[in-house]
């Protein structure tokens, strides 16, 4: 469970940075702006696969979060 907990974190930090990222900009992102967005998104989406993981492992799964078609 150690593993999840250290992962659920991880990605909450990821979260975080880019919370803070987006707070910085003042108007439109420059270039060099647009490229820190794209290392941050990636970064939490590599850690949200890592949490998802290390939550399945722990027994955590959850068939779909997808609305009921009906």
């Amino acid at each position: 469970m150690q593993r999840a907990v250290q992962a659920a974190d991880a990605y909450a930090e990821a979260v975080r940075a880019t919370a803070r990222f987006v707070q910085g900009l003042d108007d439109l992102p420059e270039a060099d702006a647009l490229v820190e967005y794209a290392h941050l998104l990636g970064q939490e989406e590599s850690l949200r696969e890592a949490r998802t993981a290390a939550l399945t492992e722990a027994g955590l799964t959850v068939p779909s979060l997808d609305p009921d078609p009906e």
